[in-house]
């Protein structure tokens, strides 16, 4: 396995220099079996294959009996994708020196680079035999397994790793990610809680442990641990933009604000941050804020659609309309296969008296997806509010087809067949939804709250609630 190379490492660029002297001059000087290794190590580790090519074919010239070229060129092959050549040299290899591990892991990434991940396993298996670097195989072993979505065998493989160095950030982080695709959650907190008993100051692992709280919501526990890593690692600017998310989903939006602000203090400033900072604003009504904000996201990163929504929202929600649509006709072009997007553009235009495009939007909208939640509710609300009822019923009515075991549907038709004085439907449609979802029969008075004086619809709601037992 070739080691990372420090390119101003003076010793490696002297010898380097003095092989490119060589070639080009097209002399022949000496160098020593170590001293050729670096050269090809360096020339496999900067990507450039012609000369290491050049420098292996040099050095099993002067050094015919030594084996380490042979695997050089191995190696040589598999970066140039040539695995043929590569595990033919490997298997001879291994005939002559069947307890080199540099060997066996060579042939294990060749197989890795094949997508014969299990043939991989099994070859990195041999080499940990032999040696010393146990916790790089275990943590190739461990990529192998994740190649094949077998978390679980990734996950104890990266323990193992783990329990050889402790301080491998890497694999850390590693770990993290499959108890995440693992569904392990609650496996995960207990490991990182028993990992730190025994290594308090690995801000890496506090860090991790944050997200793992924060996955499960528990975002006071996620803070605290935010918290450690900052006192281990001041400068770990990743710990206070997590902090800040965890503030923001705690509804704390103001320490939120000084923790993103912390974040851009530390790095080079990115615009998903004054999106946050922007959302957190808009959330405590500082408009002037939050659009400053989202005008800063939007001239750091144009093509994030989420950043032209927020300007759109608070131009709306300060009356410039104009605005409004301009950002989000933005959003809707970066972002054309986002219906909530459409949906958001086709509103603002009934709002501003743009019909005939609010309109064209909902159709295009249904045209799309007609199972979406919102799309029938929102087009029937848009001609309810422009006092055209008998449109609202058609448009709820073709919902229904498209979607009949949606309740909040059959709320909303029994909302627009009232106001038209058709009662016993009404009633009739208000029983289905209440069979189909009583939670949710709120959302009807909050849509059509004149019917909270209508007895009849709190009569169907109690003897639901009779019948059912609810």
């Amino acid at each position: 396995m070739t080691e990372d190379f420090d390119p101003f490492n003076h010793d490696v660029n002297d010898l380097v220099g003095k092989f490119d002297e060589m070639i080009r001059q097209n002399k022949m000087y000496f160098f020593d079996v170590e001293e050729f290794e670096e050269i090809i190590d360096f020339y496999l580790e900067q990507n450039i294959t012609k000369k290491a090519r050049k420098a292996i074919d040099y050095a099993m010239r002067q050094h015919p009996s030594s084996t380490v070229f042979m695997l050089r060129k191995a190696q040589y092959y598999a970066d140039v994708n040539n695995t043929i050549k590569a595990l033919d040299i490997l298997h001879k290899l291994e005939l002559l020196e069947p307890q080199n591990p540099e060997i066996l892991a060579t042939k294990g990434a060749v197989y890795s680079q094949l997508k014969l991940y299990k043939e991989a396993i099994g070859e990195y298996e041999k080499a940990i035999l032999y040696s010393d670097d146990k916790d790089d195989l275990y943590t190739r072993i461990a990529f192998e397994y994740e190649e094949i979505k077998d978390y679980n065998q990734a996950i104890d493989y990266l323990v193992k790793a783990l329990e050889f160095n402790p301080e491998n950030q890497a694999v850390i982080y590693e770990l993290a990610f499959c108890f995440e695709l693992a569904g392990r959650e609650e496996e995960c907190l207990a490991f990182f809680g028993d990992f730190l008993d025994k290594n308090p100051y690995s801000d890496i692992a506090w860090f991790n442990l944050g997200i793992a709280y924060s996955n499960k919501q528990l975002y006071e526990k996620a803070i605290d641990a935010y918290e450690f890593v900052i006192a281990i690692s001041p400068d770990f600017s990743s710990a206070y933009f997590n902090k800040a998310n965890a503030l923001a989903n705690l509804e704390r939006y103001q320490e939120a604000i000084a923790y993103y602000l912390e974040t851009l203090e530390m790095e080079t400033p990115d615009g998903m941050t004054y999106y946050y900072i922007g959302e957190c604003y808009e959330k405590l009504d500082d408009l002037e804020n939050a659009y400053s904000s989202y005008r800063t996201a939007a001239r750091l990163e144009p093509a994030v659609s989420d950043v032209w929504v927020g300007l759109a929202i608070i131009s709306d929600r300060t009356g410039n309309g104009k605005a409004a649509l301009k950002y989000i006709r933005k959003a809707v072009s970066l972002e054309e296969g986002n219906l909530d997007y459409l949906l958001i553009y086709a509103d603002l235009c009934a709002r501003y008296d743009q019909i005939d495009e609010a309109i064209k939007q909902y159709h295009l909208a249904i045209h799309r997806e007609p199972e979406h939640p919102d799309v029938w509710l929102e087009f029937s609300g848009m001609w309810y509010n422009l006092q055209n009822v008998n449109e609202a019923i058609e448009v709820i009515m073709r919902g229904i087809e498209a979607q009949p075991s949606a309740a909040e549907h059959y709320y909303r038709l029994a909302g627009y067949l009232a106001h038209k004085g058709r009662t016993k439907e009404a009633y009739q449609n208000f029983e289905t939804a209440l069979h189909i979802d009583a939670t949710t029969y709120e959302q009807f008075f909050e849509f059509f709250p004149e019917f909270k004086q209508d007895v009849q619809f709190y009569n169907l709601i109690d003897q639901y609630k009779k019948n059912t037992g609810a």
